[in-house]
């Protein structure tokens, strides 16, 4: 997955947006291609969440869950 390869350009620099992460404590740069709010880790922690819970919705409406 893209987004977890922090050597990934979609991850560079060039998309951080000024802001520090929304995380409560986190001071890192926020900033990837998918969005402008967290850090590369607290990004990736998100997307994986997402991706999660998405699995978990789709095994159930298949009869999987």
């Amino acid at each position: 997955m893209r987004y977890r390869d922090r050597e990934d350009e979609l991850n560079s620099a060039a998309h951080h947006s000024g802001r520090k992460c929304v995380e409560k404590g986190c001071t890192k740069p926020a900033g990837t291609a998918w969005s402008p709010f967290w850090c590369f880790e607290h990004n990736v922690e998100r997307m994986d969440r997402i991706s999660a819970n998405l699995e978990a919705e789709l095994a159930y409406r298949q009869g999987r869950g």
